[in-house]
């Protein structure tokens, strides 16, 4: 059975994310490589929850599904609640934003 891993060049395991991707930086999505990926599956969905919050445990800041099936998920998903660039994906909303 093939074990799903998810990694990104954008930071490391276990590390904070990089200013650059936050709202405070220039809010990018980073970049994900997935391995593992079953031969049957339909979508990806990425969720990026914030498990160390100080007011609210496990903020959940950005979601994303329907992305189609790839091992590379670009930095720099655009904005905007649908994106074309990945095949019709679905962003949630986040801070009031769509990201």
């Amino acid at each position: 059975m093939e074990i799903l891993e998810i990694k990104s060049n954008a930071f490391n395991e276990g590390t904070w994310i990089p200013v650059k991707y936050s709202a405070r930086g220039q809010d990018l999505s980073p970049d994900f490589e997935i391995s593992g990926i079953v031969p049957n599956a339909k979508s990806i969905a990425i969720t990026l929850d914030d498990a160390s919050h100080p007011i609210f445990p496990n903020y959940s800041h950005w979601v994303i599904w329907n992305i189609p099936v790839q091992e590379f998920i670009p930095e720099g998903i655009p904005c905007g609640k649908l994106v074309d660039s990945l095949g019709g994906a679905v962003q949630g909303v986040a801070y009031g934003r769509n990201r």
